[in-house]
């Protein structure tokens, strides 16, 4: 896979990051400093969730003995399949006329760690499809995937801190338009 494949994947979990942290913010708002650590701490779940997933989905890709290209279109579409459960699985709370979504204490430690493995099981999902594909860089993975979770979910926690409006519905299409264009390459391009 390129490199342009992780950067795009790490936008969209970081679009994700930037809105689950504003509604959350907005609930139950902390200090900018305490925010930072909160998001160092999701962002670093998220990340390492992406690497198990890339390296669950190596272990599992399927192979030929004398061929190992010979199923890489069926891997492909494994990918596809898991991107797509996971893109609806994203888009449907938001499609709601009055979404009810989840909402995490950010005061709590406890309830923090569990937001974040929360919200790394879509981005492990993701990281096994991705896994089936290539065999994945662990730099590669981990570092545009941190970086984006943390920037995008400091400036969620910044937005809601100061309930500045949002459209999140329009963000979420965007997160999934991201995650389903990468597993339409990878199908295309096998």
């Amino acid at each position: 896979m390129h490199v342009a494949t992780y950067i795009v994947l790490a936008l969209a979990f970081g679009i994700n990051a930037m809105l689950i942290m504003r509604r959350c913010a907005e609930a139950t708002p902390v200090k900018l400093t305490k925010g930072l650590g909160i998001m160092f701490i999701v962002s670093t779940v998220g990340a390492l969730m992406f690497l198990l997933g890339i390296s669950l989905g190596d272990l599992l890709r399927i192979e030929g003995a004398d061929a190992p290209q010979m199923y890489a279109k069926t891997n492909s579409y494994i990918f596809f399949g898991l991107a797509l459960f996971v893109a609806v699985r994203m888009l449907l709370p938001y499609m709601h006329r009055k979404p009810q979504l989840a909402v995490f204490d950010l005061r709590n430690w406890s309830s923090v760690l569990a937001m974040s493995v929360a919200s790394g099981i879509n981005v492990m999902l993701v990281g096994l499809g991705l896994g089936f594909v290539t065999a994945g860089n662990i730099h590669l993975a981990v570092w545009p995937t941190f970086a984006s979770m943390l920037l995008f979910g400091f400036i969620g926690i910044m937005f809601g801190r100061q309930k500045v409006t949002m459209r999140p519905r329009r963000w979420m299409i965007v997160a999934c338009i991201l995650i389903l264009g990468c597993a339409i390459a990878a199908v295309v391009n096998t």
